[in-house]
């Protein structure tokens, strides 16, 4: 099945199936398979679908999503811009939230304090501080939209400024959470290098990547700048769309109700991209693992009663049946010890996953490092250290989140390892590991300059040339009057080259110095991150072996039931009189009906992704 083409009616068919199922496993009494698919409708009923909005600093990001909501939520003026990251999620009544932590306590837990939507522009934007002593970390905004009560959750960040700017940063971690990305640059001038290498960062860590240029309506030769852009994608080997709109008119034609002024305006691709490409694939995607809880569901009940049908229709193969699921009750019996092979599995894949994660960050820091050290070695401290430093922490928060996406995707290879000795697909857990924004832990660290920002003022200049001057005089003079020979106006030609050299020599002394300096303040922020990062990484692997641990621990539990119910069913019917078999049969086959139209309402709900019968879970 097409997952972009996923309609209410999936969605329905699914919530429908798992509602029979219910059902089914109360009147089966099989809780534990209940509550698998309690969860299931749970994530369901709740979804989150994570766009963020990034780009350059007066791009017309907060006007793009005010624009697509037909509502001024996000505050747009000339004078200031977005300086946290701003959550807008469905909800039946407006309302905002500000996401507060004080600032000398960078490890507090976040406080969530409800505000007036009047006091935004004091929470979201650099007109604060909002509260003396208290850090705003972010605002969630609810209102109740319907482009957004489908699960979009559409994340307005700060201008990130280039990659040398500390707002990219911010960026980088709403893009770790990110399931699509909206990179906005206006029609005023092409792709700037930052852009692009901002963009190149996008498209390697989120799944979904489309380009929105802005303000078409002020910008007359738009569709020039358009073909540049297109150009430029193509020759980074990009294949994310460009849609160009014009926030403008898509309010104006939002005041007239008129459909063609908005066609014009080149919103409709954007709401289609969402609501088709991004939330209808990410809510597919639901829908399947929703899908096939309950088939498992599904097999599992049934194979209580085909164990039961089998040994009631053949009386003399009853015996070898039973034995057969006692063996299969002794599998599943050693599924659930702690030397099951799958838990040896796990154990050991966490153990290789966390060297594995560790020597994937300290490459990485090494690389950063390298580079560090050769832009430092290639320039004067005094003249790039403003640049440098904001590089330097964007590009080592860029390398954080890339690891922490490593670790995820290991994980849930790790995952699919260990289901393999279920013979079940471990999909299921790839968008639900628990692991945190990694952002929160670099805003732990500061780097911490100690490079000296101050250049030889022209008193020292002069000194400095008059110590050596006077040196190179003094001698040739004394040189002079102790051969008897007058070489007063040498003396002085020697004592300027020697003062020229000695403002040369002192020049490079200080620049060496502060490239030392510069080193040794890489290194401790160095430091720092790792071992920040490194607790942070065994904390989340620790999560992801527990969470792991639990949810295959919950499957072996629910086989280990499955074939002790199996085995029971199938010793009462070995003992069942011949009269009462007749009976016990139609009861058996009705039920196993019963199941047969479950499973039929839950492929019936997404055609094409059909599973066959008694496919093991």
């Amino acid at each position: 099945m097409n997952l972009d083409n996923v309609t209410p009616s999936n969605a329905a068919g699914i919530r429908n199936a798992i509602d029979l199922g219910l059902k089914a496993t109360a009147a089966y009494n099989r809780p534990d398979l209940g509550d698998r698919l309690e969860r299931s409708l749970s994530q369901l009923e709740d979804p989150n679908v994570n766009v963020v909005v990034v780009g350059e600093f007066k791009q017309g990001k907060s006007s793009l999503i005010n624009a697509l909501l037909n509502t001024r939520v996000c505050p747009v003026d000339d004078d200031i811009a977005t300086a946290v990251p701003t959550f807008i999620r469905h909800g039946d009544e407006q309302s905002a939230v500000a996401m507060l932590r004080p600032r000398d306590q960078p490890d507090a837990e976040v406080i969530r304090r409800p505000i007036s939507f009047d006091l935004l522009p004091a929470y979201a934007t650099e007109v604060g501080p909002a509260e003396p002593g208290m850090q705003v970390t972010g605002v969630d905004l609810t209102l109740p939209r319907r482009i957004l009560s489908d699960g979009l959750v559409l994340i307005d960040t700060p201008g990130v400024g280039g990659l040398g700017s500390a707002h990219a940063t911010a960026a980088l971690g709403a893009l770790s959470v990110a399931n699509a990305v909206i990179f906005v640059s206006d029609a005023s001038q092409e792709f700037t290098r930052a852009e692009i290498d901002f963009l190149s960062q996008a498209v390697e860590l989120s799944p979904q990547v489309v380009c929105v240029m802005t303000k078409t309506d002020f910008y007359p030769a738009w569709r020039t700048v358009l073909e540049i852009n297109q150009a430029h994608l193509e020759r980074e080997g990009y294949s994310a769309p460009i849609l160009p709109v014009s926030s403008v008119l898509r309010s104006e034609a939002a005041r007239r109700k008129d459909r063609e002024l908005n066609a014009e305006s080149g919103f409709p691709a954007v709401v289609s991209w969402l609501s088709g490409d991004v939330v209808a694939g990410a809510n597919g995607q639901e829908l399947l693992r929703a899908q096939a809880d309950v088939l498992s569901a599904c097999d599992q009940l049934q194979s209580q009663f085909e164990s039961e049908l089998a040994t009631l229709s053949d009386p003399e193969q009853a015996a070898e049946l039973v034995s057969q699921l006692e063996g299969a009750k002794t599998r599943s019996d050693r599924l659930r010890s702690q030397a099951a092979r799958w838990n040896v599995t796990l154990s050991d894949g966490i153990s290789d996953l966390n060297a594995d994660v560790d020597f994937d960050f300290k490459s990485r820091v090494r690389g950063v490092t390298t580079e560090s050290d050769s832009a430092i070695d290639n320039s004067d401290p005094l003249e790039t250290w403003a640049e440098f430093e904001p590089w330097l922490v964007n590009r080592v928060s860029y390398e954080v989140v890339s690891n922490y996406r490593y670790l995820i995707d290991q994980a849930q290879e790790l995952s699919n390892e260990v289901a393999e000795h279920f013979e079940i697909e471990g999909a299921a857990l790839s968008d639900q590991f628990d692991v945190h924004n990694p952002m929160a832990v670099l805003n732990q660290v500061s780097l911490n300059s100690n490079v000296d920002q101050e250049g030889m003022s022209t008193g020292a200049k002069g000194f400095t040339i008059l110590r050596g001057s006077y040196t190179g005089i003094l001698m040739f003079t004394m040189l002079g009057a102790m051969v008897g020979v007058a070489l007063t106006p040498v003396a002085i030609g020697i004592g300027l080259l020697m003062g020229r050299k000695g403002l040369k020599d002192e020049k490079e002394r200080q620049i060496s110095q502060r490239r030392s300096q510069a080193k040794i303040s890489l290194r401790r922020y160095s430091d720092e991150v790792s071992f920040q990062v490194s607790k942070d990484s065994r904390d989340t692997l620790r999560r992801v072996h527990r969470q792991l641990r639990d949810h295959y621990s919950t499957r072996a539990e629910e086989l280990h039931r499955s074939t002790t119910e199996s085995l029971k069913l199938a010793n009462e019917a070995s003992k069942v009189s011949h009269a009462e078999r007749s009976g016990r049969i139609k009861d058996a086959e009705a039920e196993l009906q019963r199941i047969a139209r479950l499973r039929k309402m839950a492929n019936e709900a997404l055609p094409g992704s059909v599973q066959p019968a008694g496919a093991s879970s």
